[in-house]
């Protein structure tokens, strides 16, 4: 079963552009990975957030996703630079991504 999930990601004051940068490598590398559907990068037009939407193959390809090494290496580097993270929906694909 396919698995896909929408987050929003707000950046500190004056970082959302480096957290953008950092997201959108994050694409790049994710949809190199062959149970990865879709990992979109959004600039909110409501407020100073970013909203990825991500289709992966299952769930548990999403979280061996998060082990890699690419993964922990960009987590690490926005990390200080969040200020929020919110799950909007998790949910099941059911006519491609």
């Amino acid at each position: 079963m396919s698995y896909g999930l929408i987050g929003k990601l707000t950046a500190v004051p004056g970082e959302r552009e480096t957290l953008l940068a950092i997201l959108l490598e994050a694409a790049t590398a994710m949809e190199r990975e062959p149970t990865c559907a879709a990992y979109r990068v959004n600039v909110s037009l409501d407020d100073e957030s970013i909203v990825v939407y991500e289709v992966w193959e299952s769930i548990e390809a999403h979280q061996q996703s998060l082990s890699l090494e690419t993964t922990q290496t960009l987590i690490g580097k926005a990390k200080p630079i969040l200020a929020n993270i919110e799950r909007l929906a998790v949910f099941e694909p059911r006519n491609g991504h």
